[in-house]
């Protein structure tokens, strides 16, 4: 059994890949998924969209997917429920709160608007927020969440539509190499003959490098989210709130309301749900959002996420081993930034360059370089917690 390429792990970014590949006109793809599509870190986003950062690489590559977003339901035949809610960040630090500011004359160079707001236009806006230890926050009415279920389903079908094998159930356990190149995968029940190979495996990344000798540095990190019941004192349309330097988030999820629980490294990959952690999520809500003090929780999961050391995502072919390919290290961004991954992964793989975005400061070597980029507006905010 043979294939084009090989493509390890099912969830948007592998799939928004695939389906970028097929559509250029590249046949026999295969993409290998130990559970089901979108089982993994995918199926337990949050979906937060945002456009809101501080690097040059992240608001493009924000921008880009934002466009692929608006046109999906044409391409697809899917709506990816895009709501803009809008994005508010707060922080009670003021060396923060200067980076906020200098973060919002940057966007407006991209032509995004970010407004910049006092703790008293803050708590005048949402008055259900404690702002009196607040230095400040931002708006930005643009951002807001995608559907995940929508956009991995859609990536799905639009793969399969194209000719695109998956394979539900089949977990890699090898990878062969001979004279410095991929020459197979191997999976617990066959062998698959590929000259590429390409690890969207998320979480798991660092297995998958294991493999072939490659350092692959993400780190699982469990991620925990409360749902509450209804709270009557909250009303009208509530935004994605992050606390940046606490990494607690805070939106509307039907009739109630989404907060997150503590955060941990899982080294073994496992995202199991601690319902005694549920007080103290609550605990932690009610003194940003006070009326969350009486909430009840009535549901909620856990999920991984695949943490780079400086939180960017890594992106390109691993220098070296030929024909091997690594997407993975979002840091709680591959939903939002999938459909742009997708897209200049496509190109890498068929031409060994990146066309639509420069991805020359996500590659795997900068952290041999020492080359790290510093994103504020994602390293605060994940000192904790991810925002999804």
């Amino acid at each position: 059994m043979g294939a084009a390429i090989v493509i390890i792990g099912a969830g948007v970014v592998g799939l928004s890949t695939a389906y970028q590949l097929a559509r250029a006109g590249l046949r026999d793809i295969l993409l290998l998924e130990r559970e089901t599509v979108g089982s993994g870190s995918s199926g337990k986003s949050l979906g937060g969209f945002r456009v809101d950062f501080s690097t040059e690489v992240n608001v493009r590559f924000s921008l880009e997917s934002l466009k692929a977003l608006e046109g999906f339901a044409d391409e697809f035949g899917v709506d990816p429920d895009l709501r803009r809610i809008g994005y508010l960040m707060l922080t009670t630090s003021e060396a923060l709160g200067a980076r906020f500011r200098e973060n919002a004359s940057r966007l407006a160079r991209f032509g995004v608007e970010v407004e910049v707001l006092s703790p008293g236009e803050i708590g005048a806006r949402w008055p259900y927020l404690h702002t009196a230890d607040l230095a400040g926050g931002t708006f930005c009415a643009r951002d807001g969440t995608v559907g995940v279920s929508e956009l991995t389903q859609g990536y799905a079908a639009g793969a399969r539509r194209l000719g695109v094998a998956i394979r539900e159930g089949a977990e890699v356990v090898g990878i062969e190499v001979r004279g410095g190149r991929v020459v197979a995968v191997r999976t617990r029940r066959d062998r698959v003959a590929t000259p590429r190979v390409l690890c969207a495996a998320g979480a798991w990344s660092a297995r998958i490098g294991d493999m072939v000798g490659v350092k692959i540095p993400v780190t699982p990190v469990r991620r925990q989210v409360f749902v509450t019941g209804p709270c009557p004192a909250i009303q009208g349309v509530v935004p994605q709130v992050v606390e940046v330097g606490k990494g607690w988030v805070f939106r509307r999820e039907g009739a109630g309301f989404l907060i997150y629980g503590p955060q941990d490294p899982a080294p073994e990959g496992l995202a199991v749900l601690d319902w005694g952690s549920a007080g103290w999520a609550v605990a932690a809500a009610a003194h940003r959002v006070p009326p969350l003090a009486e909430a009840e929780v009535v549901g909620g999961w856990a999920g991984l996420y695949d943490i780079s050391p400086d939180n960017h995502a890594i992106l390109g072919p691993v220098p070296g081993l030929e024909g091997f390919y690594v997407a993975t290290g979002f840091s709680g961004h591959g939903i939002m930034h999938s459909p742009a991954a997708g897209k200049v992964m496509a190109e890498v793989i068929l031409t060994g360059q990146a066309r639509t975005l420069d991805i020359a400061p996500l590659t795997i070597e900068r952290f041999a370089r020492g080359a790290l980029l510093e994103e504020p507006m994602t390293a605060h905010v994940q000192k904790e917690g991810r925002e999804g």
